[in-house]
Order: C-alpha cells, then sequence, then structure tokens
C-alpha cells in the first residue's frame, strides 16, 4: 500500500512539473506576440484593401471671339432687337465660357450713325450689356476704340460694365494702369471656379510698351496659368508685323502659356514659339464691314485639363478670394482731368488679394489643346458658323495646318 501511495505521488507531482511548464511556455507567448486573435472569416480575408483617395481632374472648354461692336450699322439693323446679332451663336459649340474684345465705349452718350461712319468714333449703348453679358460674360478692354468717348467715357464704360457683372481685363491706354494683368475666374467641370491670369495690352495707333510694363506678366506666370492678350499691328494684313512678333513672343518669354492677339480686322497667322501657341489676329466677330476678308473670323476653342490633386482642390477653393472685377481702378479727385492717368489711380483690390489668397499654393500646370471655328458675318449678316470654303480660307490665313502640327495635335 506504501509503494502504491508512493507512486501516485511521484505522477502527481510529474503532473503538477508539466503543467507549470505549459503555462510557463504559454505566458511567455502571450508576453511575446499578445493573445492571438481568430482567423478572419474567408469574406475579410478577401475583401480589397481601401484604395487611397482620388482627385478629380478640372477641365474646361472656352471661346475666344474677335471684335464685337454693337454701334453703327449693327445696332441699326437690329432695329431694337438685342439678340439678333447673336442669334447665330449656337452653331459655334457649346461653351463653359466665352472671352470677346470689346471695340467701343458703353455709353449713354448720343452719337450719330453718320458721325461714327464718317469720323470712326464708336460708341454703344448700355442697353445691350443683359444680352452681351448671357453670350460674352468676359471682355477685354484693350482696344484702342475703347478711348473714342475720351476718358470719361471710358470710365463710364467701366463702371457699367462692372455694374453689369462683367469680368474684364485690360485698358485702352496700357500706361494708365501699373498692372494690366488679372485674376480671371473660368467655370471648370465637374464643378467649380479656377483663377487664371489674363494679361491684355493695347499696342495699337498711340501706344508701344513702356520699359517693365510687360514684365508683370512674370508675376502672376511664378503663380498661376496665363493667357496674354494682345490689340495691336497693321490693320488688313494677312500677317504679323515685326511689332506684334516682338511684344507676343516677349509674353511668352515672361511666363504667358499662350497669346491670343486681335486687331487687325483680318485673321492673321498662327505660329508656336518656344512650345507655346500664338495666335496674332482673329478678325471681327460682331462687326459691320462688308468686304470678303472683314467678313471672317477665327473663334479659338481653347481645351483645359488640370490634373487632379490636393493643390488643385486648394485652387478651387480660394477662387471666391479671387473674384475678378471690372479695373480695380478708382477716380482720383479731380473731375475736370482730361487724360485716363489722371482720372485713375492705378490700384487695384481684386488681384493683389487673389495673389495673396494664392500665396501658399504651388502653380498649376494645365495642359492645353487648341482649334478654331470659323464665322461669317458682316454688313446686315449675322454672325454665324462659316460653310466649308470659309472655314478652309480662315484654316489657310491662320497657317492653322503648319501650327497644328508644330503643336502635336
Amino acid at each position: 500500500m506504501k509503494y502504491q501511495l508512493h507512486k501516485k505521488k511521484s505522477y502527481l507531482k510529474l503532473y503538477v512539473a508539466i503543467l507549470i511548464l505549459v503555462v510557463g511556455a504559454g505566458a511567455v507567448t502571450y508576453a511575446k506576440h499578445g493573445a492571438q486573435q481568430p482567423p478572419k472569416p474567408a469574406a475579410q480575408q478577401n475583401r480589397p484593401k481601401q484604395a487611397a483617395a482620388t482627385h478629380t481632374d478640372a477641365t474646361g472648354k472656352y471661346l475666344f471671339s474677335g471684335t464685337i461692336m454693337l454701334g453703327r450699322a449693327v445696332e441699326r439693323d437690329a432695329a431694337g432687337n438685342k439678340e439678333q446679332p447673336f442669334s447665330g451663336i449656337a452653331g459655334l459649340g457649346e461653351y463653359d465660357a466665352r472671352i470677346g474684345v470689346l471695340e467701343c465705349p458703353i455709353t449713354t452718350n448720343q452719337d450719330t450713325f453718320q458721325n461714327q461712319v464718317d469720323n470712326l468714333i464708336f460708341n454703344c449703348q448700355p442697353s445691350w450689356l443683359p444680352v452681351l453679358k448671357k453670350y460674352y460674360p468676359i471682355l477685354s478692354l484693350s482696344s484702342n476704340h475703347l478711348g473714342d468717348q475720351g476718358p470719361h467715357g471710358y470710365a463710364a464704360t467701366v463702371k457699367n460694365l462692372t455694374d453689369a457683372g462683367f469680368q474684364t481685363v485690360g485698358n485702352y491706354n496700357p500706361h494708365a494702369q501699373k498692372d494690366n494683368c488679372k485674376a480671371v475666374l473660368l467655370p471648370v467641370k465637374p464643378s467649380g471656379q479656377l483663377p487664371v491670369a489674363f494679361c491684355s495690352f493695347n499696342y495699337k495707333t498711340l501706344f508701344k510698351p513702356e520699359p517693365g510694363e510687360l514684365e508683370s506678366i512674370s508675376k502672376w506666370a511664378k503663380k498661376m496659368p496665363v493667357i496674354g492678350m494682345m490689340n495691336g499691328g497693321p490693320e488688313y494684313q494677312h500677317t504679323a508685323g515685326a511689332a506684334q512678333t516682338e511684344v507676343a513672343r516677349k509674353m511668352i518669354d515672361l511666363g504667358a502659356d499662350m497669346v491670343v492677339g486681335n486687331g487687325t480686322h483680318w485673321v492673321q497667322n498662327t505660329e508656336v514659339y518656344k512650345g507655346k501657341l500664338i495666335e496674332y489676329s482673329m478678325g471681327n466677330f460682331i462687326f459691320d464691314q462688308y468686304d470678303y476678308d472683314g467678313r471672317l473670323a477665327l473663334n479659338l476653342v481653347v481645351n483645359m485639363t488640370v490634373p487632379g490633386s490636393a493643390n488643385l482642390d486648394k485652387w478651387l477653393t480660394v477662387a471666391p478670394d479671387c473674384q475678378a472685377r471690372a479695373l480695380g481702378v478708382e477716380a482720383v479727385a479731380n473731375p475736370a482731368a482730361d487724360s485716363t492717368a489722371q482720372i485713375y489711380a492705378s490700384t487695384s483690390t481684386a488681384s493683389p488679394t487673389c495673389l495673396a489668397a494664392a500665396k501658399d499654393l504651388a502653380k498649376l500646370q494645365p495642359k492645353f489643346t487648341f482649334d478654331i471655328v470659323g464665322s461669317y458675318g458682316g454688313l446686315r449678316d449675322v454672325a454665324h458658323r462659316a460653310n466649308a470654303q470659309q472655314q478652309a480660307d480662315i484654316e489657310t490665313r491662320a497657317t492653322w495646318a503648319a501650327t497644328k502640327a508644330a503643336l502635336g495635335q
């Protein structure tokens, strides 16, 4: 009996020792690796990992059109129907925004038809503005005829356009402002607005670039895309003159992404300089000339794509701070002044605000592609899409085949 009891005690000690070893090993394993999790169900094991955050591209399609003059025979033939000059515009296609070149002051001054014809003094009534804004809410004012009603008429033009909600850039006198660039809000898809700098200069007839004037482009080009606009060149020529070429290429050298020119009343050549498009003159879009070339117009289609990124998302949020206003110039205290420089102080509230709002953002690098849509109008003929022969003539005058090839399109 004693032997059996001793044997049972020995087994008991052995069991206890083994139990201690097992518990100890488990404790060490737990300390090193933590509690073992139960295996995931098959459905969870096969679930794909969550994708990284994605950002949507911003895209826009814009139409740049040439000379728009709503006085003289255009006003006469419309006979009070303000929609009449624009009644053929649907044939040019659908766009997120259209940009035009205004060729007449907008004032309540009364000027006779014959005076406008004989002396080339233009004036357009403010009653045009609601319809004009519907089709061309962005306007360049860098046209020599914007000074036809004098500096005070130009001041009235700026006020009328601003009150009507237009975005405008430039000045018929490029020396009157310290900076001829401004942030313009371009609508983009799927939704939103994107600030793009427009730099617009009139170097026709009375004005030539002053030292440091064009250089304002470089300040804007460091922060955002730049579209250069230029009014200049000898009239009724199919090829740009040396002065036009010099100014346009300098704008590219200073950082402009393209140059859109006008002012000669005829369609002129295009070219590619340092990989960037220069279009020298779009011709007359709404005007009352009657010669064939004076009726042809090049409408430049600009397609913009900005790759999606967190930086783009931030740019879209600062757009309200970059809300463009007419010219941002203020009248000085001397109402009897007879020069633009005296009437205007070269101050702008919109431009610095936009640059300040975007100071911590990286510059966007859009991709641009281009096309041209021809139109034909003129005296007693509403501007409408060009027919096949007219389109071919416009493309020939614009040297478009060579330019497209140089752009790689």
